[in-house]
């Protein structure tokens, strides 16, 4: 058994689990990491479309401060940390969004053909001790969301707002949508993620 890695490279703990929970596709990154903090679009998947853009977070942070009956409690936490994903109900962001809801960290997966996202549901990824065996794939990963590589338009890392490294993945939709973790990914991990999405 080797010795314990307190920053293990998320690939290497999760690639055997990867490899038998999506046969057939080649893993080229993963990061672990957290949905950003901020102002989301509208989520709910009955509504119909409303864009969520520079301009209505304006009005609603307005109208946030001169009501007080309207969420006002929102405006500290978007000045703070800004948007965190934009896009209408239907929208893919919104949909990665919605599937990560309950999930405090989740597990970004580039694959040759798709983007995906899994909970981690052990510690290997914080404390991994090679040799070790961590149970079944099923066990250690729970799939939330996927979306095929060409729905994704673009993907950027970089300093916003009190995130100093914040993961932005823009899909063909027009919609966008952001993660950030200090302690997990740092600039180093996010730009592996942000070179398989290029």
């Amino acid at each position: 058994m080797g010795s314990t890695d307190f920053d293990p490279d998320p690939l290497l703990v999760y690639g055997d689990a990867l490899a038998e929970l999506v046969p057939g596709e080649r893993a080229l990154a993963a990061v672990v990491t957290k949905p950003s903090i901020g102002v989301d679009p509208p989520l709910p998947p009955d509504e119909g479309p409303h864009e969520y853009t520079a301009g209505s977070v304006a009005a609603g942070v307005v109208g946030a401060v001169l009501s007080p009956s309207l969420p006002g409690a929102m405006f500290p936490w978007w000045l703070l940390f800004g948007r965190s994903a934009a896009g209408t109900p239907a929208s893919t962001a919104a949909a990665s969004r919605r599937a990560c809801t309950g999930s405090a960290t989740v597990l970004l997966v580039v694959t040759d053909t798709t983007l995906r996202l899994f909970e981690p549901r052990d510690s290997a990824h914080f404390i991994f001790e090679p040799g070790k065996d961590y149970g079944p794939a099923a066990q250690r990963l729970r799939p939330l969301w996927e979306t095929p590589l060409p729905t994704v338009r673009s993907a950027r890392v970089g300093w916003y707002r009190l995130h100093p490294c914040r993961l932005t993945i823009e899909f063909t939709d027009g919609s966008w949508t952001a993660f950030a973790s200090l302690f997990e990914m740092g600039r180093r991990k996010a730009r592996t993620a942000v070179r398989a999405l290029s």
